[in-house]
């Protein structure tokens, strides 16, 4: 006589599909997306975002419980400043040159943040010193953190360049 055994698996039932089209496709897939609840908020004229598009949706059908979502990409408006802005450069800071940065701060200013401004011609520099001074205004045990990470990382001191 055999014993029947229950086995659990892991059955998704009941789950509702949207599948998103490419813009301007009626085949190709962008994406699917599965939802244990119906989908709400789609319909002609809302925006979703899709493999890092933004999209308008232009045609919405349903069958059953998959909708089928046709788009187009919508265009991005360049946004203007008041003429009296300047913008801020776009900071290329990686963790190696904060890192760096946090080394020529403690050893070469003492943590003296406002003296490392007055000598910064580089704007990235500047940039990352400014977040710097707004940080320790808000936090003063900042600089203390910063000290101990650069005592534990030792560089040469040639390659800071201080005195």
């Amino acid at each position: 006589m055999l014993t029947r055994i229950g086995v659990k698996t892991r059955i998704e039932r009941n789950l509702y599909v949207l599948v998103v089209l490419v813009p301007g496709s009626r085949k190709r897939i962008l994406q699917r997306r599965f939802s244990r609840h119906p989908w709400r908020g789609i319909e002609p004229g809302a925006t979703l975002r899709a493999g890092g598009i933004k999209l308008r949706i232009t045609h919405v059908e349903t069958i059953g419980r998959m909708t089928i979502v046709r788009t187009r990409a919508v265009r991005q408006r360049k946004r203007r400043s008041p003429s009296n802005v300047v913008p801020m450069p776009r900071a290329a800071g990686t963790p190696l040159t904060d890192f760096l940065r946090y080394h020529v701060l403690v050893r070469v200013f003492d943590g003296d943040v406002d003296a490392w401004i007055a000598q910064l011609d580089d704007e990235g520099d500047m940039r990352f010193a400014r977040r710097v001074r707004t940080r320790l205004r808000r936090d003063p045990s900042f600089l203390a953190m910063i000290r101990l990470m650069v005592d534990a990382t030792p560089l040469p001191r040639l390659l800071i360049g201080s005195q």
